[in-house]
């Protein structure tokens, strides 16, 4: 039996569910999880982090954020542990992978923090147009009346280059079209009309961001966006373009942003995260163009409300059985699911993947038929090719669990088919993947 299903079996026979609560949320979480009389609710946010590890030993869900890694000791630890609930959207310090091994469901809160994160966006924006920060230290702490010294430049007119036009960066746009600025969104996985649909203009070319007076960027961190812009990037740049990151450190390479701050090329730039943190002693903090935060794109008390009232809410469910929302990955229980299906769905998931990298182009349909034995999970099969064929614009937020509704908003047909067995094989899979460019459809069989 699983780890997961002693831990089923034991919650259900001899004991309340466990919730223990490894790091800091909302006071209205922590209420949400005290008055449910259906599970044991245990605070450990204050105490050491070795003996949290004794703690969550008996714990069925977790609840962590930043401040708390669930790597190998706190696998190990945890020994009925069927899921972590990490509060907030970032996941880097949960080891996923490892989870899986052990049967321990990974969920996240994604869309808690979106209005704080679009908010902070346009806040950084403001200021570096009107180097609001530095004018009112001026005033406030250096007691300088200088009006002449503080001449910024309206927003009105000017051109607004948004890479990324999910969750956050479509919000951001909107904002700014209210501000009577010309919207341009570079997003290579979605249809134009998400764009153009809102009176805004779409490129599938890079380098027309590059020419854009302001630059903001919204995407997930991985291979393909780590240092999208770069030294290259930013020469092409207009001189005296403005940028901003209040996403993921390392988007931009930091020290291709700091030469080109220092010599003016860029003439401002907000930047909310780093690629190291805490970034107290980075060096574009010494430069007198920059606006900076310590990484606050979640910090407002309604999204913390929204995160931790969430993340109780995702335990409590979980604890219960009822639903295992915005999981990362789904524990495949071997008792239930023969061993020859796992390899099936494993390479359909990367195939997939792979599939969504070589056409950079916003999906239309996915297919999948099957003959012999493999037939009877068809549904499983769907679910694994449609993360692996969105993983690679959505990142974070495409999971197992919602899977079908993401595709479905996205306007991607899903189709799948059992055929007779003609074949001289035991198992058959066919995958067709259509996309929006020409020439972009790829059809993939697996024969066993």
């Amino acid at each position: 039996m699983s780890k997961q299903a002693e831990a089923v079996s034991a919650t259900d026979v001899s004991r309340k569910p466990k919730v223990v609560v490894c790091d800091h949320i909302h006071q209205a979480g922590l209420d949400m999880l005290k008055n449910d009389d259906q599970i044991e609710y245990i605070f450990a946010a204050d105490i050491d982090k070795v003996a949290l590890l004794d703690v969550i030993a008996t714990a069925d869900i977790a609840i962590t954020r930043s401040s708390t890694d669930v790597d190998d000791k706190f696998i190990s630890a945890a020994k009925n542990l069927k899921a972590v609930i990490r509060a907030g959207v970032g996941v880097d310090n949960v080891d996923i992978e490892g989870c899986s091994k052990e049967g321990i469901i990974v969920m996240n809160v994604p869309t808690a923090n979106t209005i704080a994160a679009v908010e902070l966006t346009m806040t950084h924006m403001l200021s570096c147009m009107r180097m609001f920060p530095y004018s009112h230290d001026h005033l406030k702490n250096q007691r300088i009346w200088k009006r002449e010294k503080w001449y910024g430049y309206e927003m009105k007119g000017k051109k607004l280059g948004v890479i990324g036009f999910g969750n956050i960066g479509s919000r951001v746009a909107i904002r700014a079209k209210a501000f009577e600025m010309d919207i341009l969104a570079y997003d290579p996985y979605i249809s134009s009309s998400k764009a153009t649909d809102l009176g805004m203009e779409y490129t599938t070319n890079f380098d027309d961001i590059l020419s854009c007076d302001i630059i903001t960027i919204h995407t997930p961190k991985n291979q393909e966006t780590l240092n999208m812009l770069d030294e290259a990037e930013m020469a092409k740049m207009k001189d005296g373009v403005v940028l901003i990151n209040c996403a993921r450190g390392g988007l931009y390479n930091e020290e291709a942003l700091f030469n080109n701050l220092k010599s003016g090329k860029i003439r401002f730039a907000g930047i909310d995260v780093f690629n190291k943190e805490p970034a107290i002693n980075h060096p574009l903090l010494d430069l007198d163009n920059i606006v900076v935060s310590p990484h606050l794109g979640a910090n407002t008390f309604e999204s913390q409300y929204n995160i931790g009232t969430q993340a109780a809410a995702q335990a409590l469910n979980a604890a219960k059985g009822i639903e295992f929302k915005n999981a990362f990955n789904l524990p495949i229980d071997e008792n239930k699911i023969p061993a020859f299906v796992k390899p099936f769905l494993e390479l359909s998931q990367k195939t997939a993947f792979l599939a969504a990298q070589i056409n950079k182009s916003p999906i239309k349909s996915i297919k999948i038929s099957a003959q012999g034995d493999i037939a009877a999970y068809l549904k499983s099969l769907m679910t694994f090719v449609t993360v692996g064929a969105l993983t690679e614009s959505l990142g974070d937020n495409i999971n197992y669990v919602n899977a079908e509704f993401v595709a479905k908003d996205r306007g991607v047909l899903l189709d799948f088919e059992e055929e007779a067995n003609t074949s001289i094989y035991k198992n058959k899979i066919t995958v067709k993947i259509t996309t929006e460019k020409r020439y972009g459809v790829y059809l993939f069989n697996y024969f066993c």
